[in-house]
């Protein structure tokens, strides 16, 4: 691989405290007529013996009706539930640039 080609896909996975493991995927895709999207998705496992499983996007469908308070605690998607918006981005934000990008970057 050349190291000024584009990163098309990346994947970051993440060890937290409790044992348990999140994996941030992002990839660039193309739609109808070629146009570009960027697809993205968390999975989960609670140790690294178990199975992953892809979290859901979708918010709790009443959470327009909720507090902040309880937006936060139960209104997020599953994805934001596991992964913070920033980890998101860090990944998400990487698609496209040269893959020398990656090298000595301590965020991967």
């Amino acid at each position: 691989m050349h190291s000024q080609d584009p990163i098309t896909k990346l994947t970051q996975t993440l060890q937290r405290d409790d044992g348990s493991q999140v994996r941030v995927v992002a990839q660039r895709g193309y739609g109808s007529g070629l146009t570009a999207s960027l697809d993205v998705y968390v999975l989960r496992r609670d140790s690294s013996e178990s199975n992953w499983s892809l979290c859901g996007k979708d918010p709790h469908p009443e959470w327009r009706k909720m507090s902040v308070d309880e937006y936060q605690k139960f209104g997020r998607s599953e994805m934001l539930r596991y992964a913070t918006p920033g980890e998101i981005l860090r990944v998400a934000s990487a698609i496209g640039q040269p893959m020398s990008f990656l090298d000595g970057n301590p965020a991967f």
